[in-house]
């Protein structure tokens, strides 16, 4: 596989808050999730088109239904919808019988609502059960990317998903990673930069991941260029924007049957 650097999109609103408070009693206060839909989702769309790239976006259910224009633009312009679970529900804390009912509601209303079924999932909370996996197979996805326990593609066999893959996202490529700790803009920058210039020069795989949210993310007008900057230091690097679902085609002949013992060595990935 060649370089690849998944620029992924989380598609979060008001769903973090509301999973755990009423939206009545959230209007009014704590206005960064409703950020994105009075502009953070469409200004980073407007903002890829204008750099051209595409990127992965992982849609929960309840924000899909909230934002139904922006998901068909998504389409529309050509990026990847994936799922980001149904409501922000910890899978950690579910019965196996409540989380397939969840993981399949969230599935079946992007379905309908784009036409065809996402390949990709991504948990809301970063959190699976034992039972996730195989639940995911079922369904048919290709790929899964909640796990932080490796810094290349696996195949997720042994957890229950003959043929999936897994693209494993990294902390340190997160902008909320940065920004939650309030740092200035520029040394989030940095962190940012480090982290994908190790990745990179590691196994030729990176996953950038990027929020639409006020307080998090990099869709507020300063922050946009720190996305086309990363991006063109990727490309420096040899590394291509690529989406999930074709990452996962192109590496999946090259993997081990096992994310548990040895592995590929970085090469492999390059």
């Amino acid at each position: 596989m060649s370089g690849t650097l998944l620029v992924t999109v989380n598609v979060h609103g008001i769903g973090p808050e509301a999973a755990s408070t009423p939206e009545a009693q959230l209007f009014g206060r704590d206005a960064h999730g409703r950020y994105t839909y009075r502009i953070g989702l469409a200004r980073l769309l407007d903002y890829m088109e204008q750099i051209g790239i595409k990127a992965t976006f992982f849609w929960p259910a309840v924000e899909a239904q909230r934002m139904p224009a922006l998901l068909e633009r998504c389409l529309k312009t050509g990026h990847e919808v994936a799922s980001h679970g149904n409501a922000f529900e910890d899978h950690m804390t579910l019965s196996e019988a409540h989380e397939a009912e969840l993981i399949e509601r969230a599935h079946e209303l992007l379905t309908r609502m784009c036409g065809s079924a996402p390949v990709g999932f991504r948990a809301p909370t970063g959190t699976l059960s034992f039972a996730s996996i195989p639940i995911l197979h079922r369904l048919g996805y290709l790929y899964d990317s909640s796990f932080l326990d490796d810094d290349a593609p696996n195949l997720l066999s042994e957890d229950g998903g003959p043929g999936m893959v897994e693209l494993p996202f990294s902390e340190g490529l997160v902008d909320a990673t940065h920004f939650r700790r309030r740092v200035t803009q520029d040394r989030a920058e940095a962190h940012l930069a480090q982290e994908l210039d190790g990745l990179l020069g590691y196994s030729g795989y990176a996953c950038l991941s990027i929020h639409p949210r006020a307080d998090l993310g990099l869709a507020r007008s300063s922050r946009l260029k720190i996305l086309d900057r990363l991006v063109t230091r990727a490309r420096d690097l040899g590394a291509e924007p690529t989406l999930g679902r074709d990452a996962a085609f192109a590496c999946r002949p090259i993997l081990k049957p096992t994310r548990l013992g040895v592995r590929q060595t970085a090469t492999d990935f390059q």
